[in-house]
């Protein structure tokens, strides 16, 4: 069921693209349908899932590694598999409004069913390397989302940061889960958080950390969050489904999943502890200084993913149960206030706060789902983001009380401070936006039409969800508790309440409260505060100036090794080859690679024939003609044929010789038609220059050739024995070489094939163009 929900989802996508949606409009409904299946079923495991039992699908992937594709479905699992899919059929079925009438509706659909599809295949997998190539399918599927309108330079540049950024992280990603797999023995992560792991070996850390680089920059931790707020350049619905359910939850999720094996240990504390306060800090602050709506809520989205990640660093039930709250509030309120955003954007054409107001009035539906999501971001009782920071302030107040020393104290005022800056960037959305009068807007932007119910249903329906969802607290454990037992590693159960009575937590989350309306009367202060920072202090700012530098240092690359003579270029090829190739070297021992002349002495034959090869190379340097050159270089070829006749290699030979031959007769043909060689000869110290690169690279074969056929190597079993020994049996042929080529290495061959095909078919759509003649500026031109 669950491979055939991702196949469901693929082919879904494909066939929205293909029914052009934007031509008939019930394909537009109908699109919400996949992913409700797939959220319908999920739901029905719950039952199963709370019992304490998994769902587990298993096909065989590579045998011969003894890796299988298998799919598990455990309370965490379950947990952001029924945020994915019904949060994806809102947007889903929003994306027939959003996009009503748009040629490209149909693509938009198919990156985003395609986008789904990766998300849950990634939550859903058991196995490391499986996880890491769905990880890689949001990349670059959120890639096209983000990029969809590829006319607008913000759209493309979003897109690049946003696929350079998490691009990078999921390189390191895939080392440190490669170390692990090895580590362990085993690439299951059920098999890997019930492993004893020596968390504090070298091999460990090193995993550890190219593992926290994979989440903090698909997670958009600082100093890696400068790409979200970019990627606002996408269309409404990719924002709210990318921002708030799935894409930038993919870095919480590993964190979860390994938090049974590494929880507990030093480095993993301080550096989500770290991090996870910076970034929530960070983003709540920039927030509030933000006039484009989608701006305000992507840096509140990186706020809130670091006050996940904070909460991960923690042991306990208290901040297993928070990080599930989390991440359920966060859903339930932030992708209402997306749509909302898109809404408005639609009916009057901005989203800028200082343009707009009065929206409750003009757009009641949309300002009463705006008002529900934003008080429940604020965290004001009784809505479920209350429950989640008074989760967040529970589990830090908990650390605070059986710890001591300063640094408790300061987790406990920054999660505090964070709470405040919630209450402050939420009512500046409602007050700027939705209640305050049209006369204090500048340029007030007016509403053009109002959005039909459909367009307004997914978010109401979210909105509502999240409501209702503190008055239910008692029927959410069956979904909370499972989640929260993979996350701390042992049996939990919730006691969910919206009151708790008059608790410090309480107490505390009051104060935050007025703070954070002191920071919303104080906001212009802040605004103009964060003006006055220099632009070097933002991450972004960094982020394109060292890509600027990679773009001049290629440039100065390409200038030094492209921009010259043929000559030149293969010289720089040579040299940059040689250099790690030389280090390779330098750990073979000379003595082991001189031939053993005793035991397999050097015939005369091929004294001639070397002498022979070695003559025909210096005449090709020498001759001071283009066909001399050529039919010297040809005797080369001739001479390498009968030494692979020598060595008993007739087909070789064979196939040797037609290349020579036609490499000849093509060559002569070329360069007849060539004009005479009127460049003047070389100065001494470019020949000088030549003749040690050329003999830098000869010897270097040299040796390269005489290291393979050392003991030292051999010891090391070389794939190349394996193909002698089983030429004949596996691949019923005599010619090893032949072998090789067809059956061992059939697909490169193939690929070499298709390769100079493509070439040929390049090279002859050149030659058969039609030539263009351009016209100098004024040629028929009048003015």
């Amino acid at each position: 069921m669950l491979l055939g929900s991702l196949l469901l989802l693929l082919i879904s996508g494909a066939a929205l693209w293909l029914a052009q949606p934007h031509r008939r409009p019930a394909f537009g409904w109908l699109s919400a349908l996949p992913p409700l299946a797939i959220a319908a079923w999920q739901v029905t495991q719950i039952p199963v899932i709370a019992g304490g039992q998994t769902y587990t699908e298993t096909y065989t992937w590579i045998p011969t590694l003894g890796l299988d594709l298998t799919f598990r479905l455990d309370g965490l699992a379950l947990l952001f598999g029924l945020i994915i899919s019904g949060v994806g059929a809102a947007v889903a079925l929003y994306t027939h409004f959003y996009l009503d009438g748009q040629p490209r509706q149909g693509y938009f659909y198919l990156a985003l069913f395609a986008f789904m599809a990766s998300m849950l295949g990634l939550v859903w997998a058991d196995n490391l390397l499986a996880l890491f190539v769905f990880w890689e399918g949001t990349s670059i599927t959120s890639y096209l989302l983000i990029g969809y309108e590829h006319t607008s330079a913000r759209a493309r540049a979003g897109a690049r940061n946003a696929l350079i950024v998490t691009g990078a992280g999921g390189l390191a990603l895939l080392a440190g889960l490669v170390i692990l797999g090895q580590d362990v023995g085993s690439y299951a992560i059920a098999d890997i958080v019930r492993a004893p792991l020596a968390v504090d070996s070298p091999i460990m850390v090193g995993a550890l950390i190219l593992i926290f680089l994979g989440a903090f920059t698909k997670s958009a931790q600082w100093p890696f969050h400068f790409w979200l707020p970019g990627a606002m350049a996408a269309p409404t619905p990719a924002s709210a489904f990318l921002h708030s359910a799935t894409m930038v939850k993919a870095g919480i999720y590993i964190l979860a999943r390994l938090h049974p094996a590494f929880g507990g240990s030093d480095l993993w504390f301080w550096s989500l502890v770290t991090f996870g306060g910076i970034t929530m800090l960070t983003g709540a602050i920039i927030a509030i200084n933000h006039w484009d709506i989608k701006a305000l809520l992507a840096y509140a989205t990186v706020s809130q993913l670091g006050v996940l990640t904070f909460l991960l660093a923690f042991d306990g039930e208290a901040a297993a149960i928070a990080v599930i709250i989390g991440i359920l509030a966060h859903a339930l309120y932030k992708g209402p206030l997306f749509l909302v955003a898109g809404i408005v954007d639609h009916a009057t054409g901005s989203r800028d706060l200082r343009r707009l107001a009065g929206l409750l009035r003009s757009l009641p539906l949309t300002g009463a789902v705006a008002v529900l999501a934003a008080l429940s971001m604020a965290g004001l009782p009784p809505l479920f983001g209350f429950v989640a920071k008074e989760a967040l302030l529970e589990t830090v107040y908990e650390f605070t009380s059986h710890g001591s020393g300063l640094a408790s104290w300061l987790f406990f005022t920054a999660a505090g401070i964070t709470g405040a800056f919630f209450v402050g960037y939420s009512l500046t959305l409602l007050w700027e936006a939705f209640l305050r009068g049209e006369s204090a807007a500048v340029e007030h932007a007016e509403v053009h039409h109002r959005p039909a119910f459909g367009f307004v249903l997914p978010p109401l329906v979210l909105a509502l969800l999240g409501t209702a969802a503190p008055f239910l607290l008692a029927y959410i454990p069956p979904l909370v508790d499972p989640a929260a037992t993979a996350i701390a590693g042992e049996p939990i159960h919730a006691h969910l309440a919206l009151w708790h009575g008059f608790t410090p937590v309480f107490l505390t989350s009051l104060v935050a409260i007025l703070a954070g309306a002191l920071i919303f009367v104080s906001r212009s202060v802040l605004r103009r505060g964060m003006g006055m920072l220099p632009s070097w202090t933002r991450a972004v700012h960094i982020f394109q100036q060292g890509l600027d530098g990679l773009y001049g240092l290629a440039g100065w690359t390409a200038r030094l090794s492209q921009g010259r003579t043929l000559s030149v270029q293969a010289g720089v090829v040579m040299v940059i080859a040689l250099l790690p190739l030389l280090a390779a070297l330098r750990y073979a021992a000379l003595s082991a690679l001189l031939p053993n002349l005793a035991s397999d002495p050097i015939q005369l034959p091929e004294l001639i024939l070397a002498g022979l090869m070695i003559i025909a190379a210096i005449v090709t340097i020498r001759a001071p003609t283009r066909l001399g050159a050529i039919i010297s270089l040809g005797v080369v070829g001739v001479v390498v044929t009968l030494f692979y006749v020598f060595f008993s290699a007739p087909d070789l030979a064979l196939t040797q010789l037609l290349i020579e031959v036609l490499t000849l007769v093509l060559l002569v043909f070329v360069f007849y038609r060539l004009p005479d060689d009127k460049r003047p000869p070389l100065t001494g110290w470019r020949q000088a220059r030549n003749l040690l690169v050329s003999l830098a690279a000869g010897l270097l074969g040299f040796g390269l050739v005489l290291f393979n056929a050392s003991e030292s190597y051999q010891a090391g079993a070389p794939i190349s024995r394996y193909f002698l020994e089983n030429a004949a049996p596996l691949g019923h042929g005599a010619n090893v070489v032949n072998v090789i080529l067809v059956d061992f290495r059939g697909f490169d061959t193939m690929g070499e094939i298709t390769v100079l095909a493509l070439a040929a078919l390049g090279g002859y759509a050149l030659l058969r163009a039609p030539r263009v003649r351009l016209r100098r500026r004024g040629d028929g031109e009048s003015g």
